[in-house]
Protein backbone atom coordinates (compact mmCIF):
# COMPACT_ATOMS: atom_id res chain seq x y z
CA UNK A 1 0.00 0.00 0.00
CA UNK A 2 1.90 3.01 -1.05
CA UNK A 3 0.26 5.60 0.34
CA UNK A 4 1.80 9.61 0.14
CA UNK A 5 1.16 11.86 3.03
CA UNK A 6 1.00 15.60 2.38
CA UNK A 7 0.58 19.05 4.66
CA UNK A 8 -3.46 19.91 5.06
CA UNK A 9 -4.95 23.07 3.54
CA UNK A 10 -7.96 25.16 3.58
CA UNK A 11 -9.06 23.32 0.65
CA UNK A 12 -9.68 19.98 2.04
CA UNK A 13 -12.46 20.67 4.19
CA UNK A 14 -14.76 18.17 2.47
CA UNK A 15 -12.05 15.53 4.45
CA UNK A 16 -12.77 17.47 7.62
CA UNK A 17 -16.84 17.53 7.52
CA UNK A 18 -16.76 13.84 6.63
CA UNK A 19 -14.37 13.09 9.61
CA UNK A 20 -16.36 15.14 12.10
CA UNK A 21 -19.76 14.01 11.18
CA UNK A 22 -19.86 11.68 14.51
CA UNK A 23 -18.14 15.05 16.31
CA UNK A 24 -21.11 17.64 16.08
CA UNK A 25 -19.39 19.56 18.90
CA UNK A 26 -16.09 20.00 17.45
CA UNK A 27 -15.24 23.38 15.24
CA UNK A 28 -14.78 23.08 11.74
CA UNK A 29 -12.79 25.88 10.74
CA UNK A 30 -9.20 25.40 9.76
CA UNK A 31 -7.19 28.85 10.05
CA UNK A 32 -3.41 28.29 9.21
CA UNK A 33 -2.80 31.67 9.91
CA UNK A 34 -3.36 31.48 13.52
CA UNK A 35 -1.44 27.45 13.68
CA UNK A 36 -3.45 24.96 12.69
CA UNK A 37 -2.02 22.12 10.77
CA UNK A 38 -2.49 18.84 9.91
CA UNK A 39 -1.53 15.68 7.49
CA UNK A 40 -3.52 13.94 4.99
CA UNK A 41 -3.25 10.44 3.70
CA UNK A 42 -3.62 9.81 0.49
CA UNK A 43 -3.96 5.84 -1.54
CA UNK A 44 -3.85 6.86 -5.12
CA UNK A 45 -4.99 10.19 -4.60
CA UNK A 46 -7.97 9.51 -2.43
CA UNK A 47 -7.99 11.00 1.01
CA UNK A 48 -7.73 7.70 3.57
CA UNK A 49 -6.51 9.17 6.44
CA UNK A 50 -6.57 12.99 7.99
CA UNK A 51 -5.29 14.90 11.12
CA UNK A 52 -5.18 18.10 12.40
CA UNK A 53 -4.77 20.21 15.05
CA UNK A 54 -6.84 23.93 15.78
CA UNK A 55 -6.47 26.71 18.04
CA UNK A 56 -9.81 26.30 19.44
CA UNK A 57 -11.77 26.18 22.45
CA UNK A 58 -13.22 22.76 21.59
CA UNK A 59 -14.67 19.68 23.61
CA UNK A 60 -11.57 18.66 24.09
CA UNK A 61 -9.54 22.48 25.11
CA UNK A 62 -6.76 22.27 28.00
CA UNK A 63 -5.02 25.76 27.06
CA UNK A 64 -5.06 28.29 24.71
CA UNK A 65 -1.52 27.40 23.42
CA UNK A 66 -2.41 23.59 23.06
CA UNK A 67 -4.60 23.14 20.13
CA UNK A 68 -7.34 20.53 20.20
CA UNK A 69 -6.60 17.01 17.96
CA UNK A 70 -9.19 15.09 15.35
CA UNK A 71 -7.92 11.84 13.40
CA UNK A 72 -10.01 9.78 10.68
CA UNK A 73 -9.15 7.02 9.04
CA UNK A 74 -11.09 5.34 6.19
CA UNK A 75 -12.50 1.78 6.24
CA UNK A 76 -10.39 -0.42 5.04
CA UNK A 77 -7.25 1.64 6.18
CA UNK A 78 -7.33 0.79 9.99
CA UNK A 79 -5.11 -1.18 11.76
CA UNK A 80 -2.46 -0.56 10.23
CA UNK A 81 -0.30 1.71 12.15
CA UNK A 82 -1.27 4.72 9.92
CA UNK A 83 -3.27 7.09 12.94
CA UNK A 84 0.31 6.62 14.88
CA UNK A 85 1.90 7.44 11.77
CA UNK A 86 -0.31 10.49 11.53
CA UNK A 87 -0.06 11.54 15.17
CA UNK A 88 3.65 11.01 14.61
CA UNK A 89 3.65 13.72 11.78
CA UNK A 90 1.97 16.06 13.45
CA UNK A 91 3.49 15.62 16.97
CA UNK A 92 6.87 16.15 14.92
CA UNK A 93 5.32 19.45 13.37
CA UNK A 94 4.29 20.50 16.59
CA UNK A 95 7.60 20.14 18.78
CA UNK A 96 9.33 22.42 15.64
CA UNK A 97 6.62 24.87 16.34
CA UNK A 98 7.32 25.29 20.05
CA UNK A 99 3.73 23.78 20.75
CA UNK A 100 3.63 22.80 24.58
CA UNK A 101 1.36 19.59 23.85
CA UNK A 102 -1.82 18.50 22.19
CA UNK A 103 -5.14 17.68 23.09
CA UNK A 104 -7.80 15.96 22.42
CA UNK A 105 -11.51 14.76 23.15
CA UNK A 106 -12.36 11.07 23.63
CA UNK A 107 -15.33 9.01 24.99
CA UNK A 108 -14.17 7.26 28.27
CA UNK A 109 -15.49 3.66 26.43
CA UNK A 110 -14.09 4.40 23.14
CA UNK A 111 -11.68 1.98 21.70
CA UNK A 112 -9.47 4.97 20.20
CA UNK A 113 -8.39 5.49 23.90
CA UNK A 114 -5.56 2.67 23.31
CA UNK A 115 -4.21 4.23 19.92
CA UNK A 116 -3.89 7.58 21.92
CA UNK A 117 -2.27 6.12 24.99
CA UNK A 118 -0.21 3.70 22.91
CA UNK A 119 1.30 7.04 21.48
CA UNK A 120 2.26 9.25 24.58
CA UNK A 121 -1.75 10.74 25.15
CA UNK A 122 -2.53 10.22 28.75
CA UNK A 123 -5.63 11.80 31.17
CA UNK A 124 -5.01 14.83 32.13
CA UNK A 125 -8.04 17.18 32.77
CA UNK A 126 -11.61 16.69 32.91
CA UNK A 127 -13.14 12.92 32.06
CA UNK A 128 -12.78 12.23 28.06
CA UNK A 129 -9.66 14.76 27.65
CA UNK A 130 -6.13 13.31 27.00
CA UNK A 131 -2.92 15.42 26.42
CA UNK A 132 0.13 14.94 24.52
CA UNK A 133 3.09 15.95 25.88
CA UNK A 134 5.50 17.62 23.80
CA UNK A 135 7.90 19.95 25.96
CA UNK A 136 9.03 19.52 29.15
CA UNK A 137 6.14 22.16 30.23
CA UNK A 138 4.73 21.21 33.81
CA UNK A 139 0.91 20.67 33.93
CA UNK A 140 -0.02 18.32 36.26
CA UNK A 141 1.88 17.00 39.54
CA UNK A 142 1.43 13.91 41.54
CA UNK A 143 1.65 14.61 45.40
CA UNK A 144 2.54 11.65 47.85
CA UNK A 145 1.04 12.51 51.15
CA UNK A 146 -0.19 10.62 54.43
CA UNK A 147 -3.05 9.30 54.57
CA UNK A 148 -3.53 10.55 58.48
CA UNK A 149 -3.10 13.83 59.69
CA UNK A 150 -0.04 13.52 61.79
CA UNK A 151 1.00 15.21 64.61
CA UNK A 152 1.16 18.76 64.12
CA UNK A 153 -1.14 21.68 62.76
CA UNK A 154 1.39 22.87 60.31
CA UNK A 155 1.20 19.39 58.39
CA UNK A 156 -2.64 20.03 57.68
CA UNK A 157 -1.76 23.36 56.65
CA UNK A 158 1.15 22.63 54.32
CA UNK A 159 -1.49 20.25 52.52
CA UNK A 160 -3.93 22.87 51.77
CA UNK A 161 -1.29 25.57 50.69
CA UNK A 162 -0.11 23.02 47.99
CA UNK A 163 -3.42 22.20 47.24
CA UNK A 164 -4.52 26.21 46.36
CA UNK A 165 -1.37 26.78 44.51
CA UNK A 166 -1.82 24.31 42.04
CA UNK A 167 -5.22 25.61 41.81
CA UNK A 168 -3.99 29.04 41.08
CA UNK A 169 -1.08 28.02 38.71
CA UNK A 170 -3.64 25.88 36.93
CA UNK A 171 -1.73 22.82 37.60
CA UNK A 172 -3.65 19.63 37.63
CA UNK A 173 -3.61 17.63 41.12
CA UNK A 174 -2.63 13.60 40.69
CA UNK A 175 -2.67 11.60 44.04
CA UNK A 176 -3.78 8.59 45.02
CA UNK A 177 -7.56 9.65 45.17
CA UNK A 178 -8.35 9.59 49.34
CA UNK A 179 -10.89 11.51 51.26
CA UNK A 180 -8.96 10.95 54.19
CA UNK A 181 -5.56 12.77 56.01
CA UNK A 182 -3.39 14.88 54.12
CA UNK A 183 -4.61 13.06 50.93
CA UNK A 184 -7.96 14.55 51.48
CA UNK A 185 -6.95 17.68 52.48
CA UNK A 186 -5.12 18.49 49.30
CA UNK A 187 -7.63 17.06 47.34
CA UNK A 188 -10.28 19.09 49.08
CA UNK A 189 -8.43 22.13 48.32
CA UNK A 190 -8.20 21.96 45.06
CA UNK A 191 -11.42 21.14 44.70
CA UNK A 192 -12.36 24.68 46.94
CA UNK A 193 -10.63 26.74 44.29
CA UNK A 194 -12.30 24.95 41.19
CA UNK A 195 -9.05 22.91 39.97
CA UNK A 196 -8.56 19.90 38.32
CA UNK A 197 -8.02 16.82 40.30
CA UNK A 198 -7.32 13.05 38.86
CA UNK A 199 -7.17 10.76 41.88
CA UNK A 200 -6.04 7.15 40.98
CA UNK A 201 -6.82 4.16 43.97
CA UNK A 202 -7.11 0.64 44.33
CA UNK A 203 -10.36 -0.95 44.52
CA UNK A 204 -9.82 -2.22 47.59
CA UNK A 205 -9.99 1.10 49.35
CA UNK A 206 -12.98 2.21 47.05
CA UNK A 207 -14.74 -0.80 48.54
CA UNK A 208 -14.09 0.70 52.40
CA UNK A 209 -15.51 3.72 51.20
CA UNK A 210 -12.34 5.52 51.11
CA UNK A 211 -12.45 7.21 48.04
CA UNK A 212 -12.84 10.94 47.86
CA UNK A 213 -16.38 11.64 45.91
CA UNK A 214 -15.53 15.20 44.51
CA UNK A 215 -12.82 14.85 42.01
CA UNK A 216 -12.56 15.85 38.47
CA UNK A 217 -11.76 12.22 37.55
CA UNK A 218 -11.70 9.09 39.71
CA UNK A 219 -9.12 5.90 38.38
CA UNK A 220 -9.94 2.85 39.67
CA UNK A 221 -7.09 0.55 39.34
CA UNK A 222 -6.67 -3.06 40.77
CA UNK A 223 -3.47 -2.36 42.81
CA UNK A 224 -1.09 -0.46 44.54
CA UNK A 225 1.52 -1.16 42.07
CA UNK A 226 -1.18 -0.14 39.25
CA UNK A 227 -1.96 3.21 41.24
CA UNK A 228 1.83 4.05 41.57
CA UNK A 229 2.56 3.31 37.27
CA UNK A 230 -0.36 5.29 36.88
CA UNK A 231 0.12 8.41 38.88
CA UNK A 232 3.68 8.68 36.91
CA UNK A 233 2.35 8.49 33.92
CA UNK A 234 0.15 11.14 34.39
CA UNK A 235 2.32 13.58 36.27
CA UNK A 236 5.16 15.78 34.96
CA UNK A 237 6.28 16.35 38.29
CA UNK A 238 6.37 14.77 41.92
CA UNK A 239 6.10 16.28 45.42
CA UNK A 240 5.91 14.31 48.69
CA UNK A 241 4.57 15.87 51.62
CA UNK A 242 5.22 14.73 54.89
CA UNK A 243 3.71 10.81 55.21
CA UNK A 244 4.64 7.35 56.71
CA UNK A 245 5.87 4.10 54.77
CA UNK A 246 3.05 4.57 51.48
CA UNK A 247 4.81 8.16 51.00
CA UNK A 248 8.11 6.85 51.40
CA UNK A 249 7.79 4.10 48.93
CA UNK A 250 6.29 6.26 45.99
CA UNK A 251 9.27 8.82 46.89
CA UNK A 252 12.11 6.28 46.27
CA UNK A 253 10.31 4.71 43.56
CA UNK A 254 10.16 8.13 41.31
CA UNK A 255 13.25 8.56 42.62
CA UNK A 256 14.67 5.45 41.03
CA UNK A 257 12.41 6.09 38.17
CA UNK A 258 14.08 9.31 37.52
CA UNK A 259 17.83 7.98 37.77
CA UNK A 260 16.60 5.16 35.14
CA UNK A 261 15.56 8.04 32.96
CA UNK A 262 12.32 6.85 33.16
CA UNK A 263 10.52 10.31 34.92
CA UNK A 264 11.94 13.51 33.22
CA UNK A 265 10.92 16.26 35.49
CA UNK A 266 11.36 17.35 39.53
CA UNK A 267 10.82 15.09 42.44
CA UNK A 268 10.65 17.28 45.26
CA UNK A 269 10.31 17.29 49.48
CA UNK A 270 8.20 20.16 50.96
CA UNK A 271 10.14 20.16 53.86
CA UNK A 272 6.99 21.19 56.49
CA UNK A 273 8.51 21.15 60.01
CA UNK A 274 11.92 19.85 58.96
CA UNK A 275 10.29 16.55 58.57
CA UNK A 276 12.34 15.41 55.86
CA UNK A 277 15.93 16.38 57.57
CA UNK A 278 16.45 12.79 58.65
CA UNK A 279 15.62 11.74 55.19
CA UNK A 280 17.76 14.27 53.61
CA UNK A 281 20.65 13.11 55.64
CA UNK A 282 20.37 9.44 54.92
CA UNK A 283 20.76 10.23 51.41
CA UNK A 284 23.53 12.36 52.28
CA UNK A 285 25.45 9.66 53.58
CA UNK A 286 24.73 7.21 50.51
CA UNK A 287 26.59 9.69 48.48
CA UNK A 288 29.23 9.59 50.90
CA UNK A 289 29.17 5.99 51.36
CA UNK A 290 29.65 5.34 47.23
CA UNK A 291 26.23 4.08 46.77
CA UNK A 292 24.49 7.15 45.10
CA UNK A 293 25.67 9.56 42.91
CA UNK A 294 26.25 13.32 44.11
CA UNK A 295 23.72 14.80 41.32
CA UNK A 296 21.11 12.91 41.86
CA UNK A 297 20.71 14.56 45.77
CA UNK A 298 21.47 17.96 44.18
CA UNK A 299 18.46 17.95 41.54
CA UNK A 300 16.20 16.94 44.44
CA UNK A 301 14.25 19.88 45.53
CA UNK A 302 14.08 20.61 49.08
CA UNK A 303 11.73 23.46 50.55
CA UNK A 304 9.73 24.50 53.18
CA UNK A 305 6.34 26.16 51.73
CA UNK A 306 4.77 24.30 48.81
CA UNK A 307 4.75 27.77 46.86
CA UNK A 308 8.52 27.70 47.08
CA UNK A 309 8.79 24.62 46.16
CA UNK A 310 6.81 25.43 42.93
CA UNK A 311 9.01 28.44 41.94
CA UNK A 312 11.49 25.93 42.17
CA UNK A 313 10.62 23.90 39.18
CA UNK A 314 10.65 27.05 36.86
CA UNK A 315 14.42 26.52 36.62
CA UNK A 316 14.88 22.85 37.54
CA UNK A 317 17.19 21.11 34.51
CA UNK A 318 17.09 17.00 34.50
CA UNK A 319 20.45 15.51 35.96
CA UNK A 320 20.44 12.79 33.62
CA UNK A 321 20.00 9.05 33.56
CA UNK A 322 22.26 6.85 35.38
CA UNK A 323 23.90 4.58 33.06
CA UNK A 324 24.68 7.20 29.78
Amino acid sequence: MGLIFRPMTVDDHPSRAAALRDHPAHPLDFRPGRGDAGFVALDGGRPVGVIWAQFVAGPGHVADDIPEMMLHVAEGYRNIGLGARLIGLLADHGREQGWPGISLSVGEGSIARRLYGRTGFVDRAAAGTMLLNLSDRITSVAVYCGSSHGARPAYTQAARELGHELAARNLTLVYGGGAVGLMGEVADAVVEKRGSVTGVIPRQLVDRELAHPGLTRLEVVETMAQRKSRMEALADAFIALPGGAGTLEELFEVLTMQQLGHIRGPVALCNTEGFWDPQIAMLQRAVEEGFLRAKYVDCLVVADTPAAVLDAFTNWQAPGRKWD
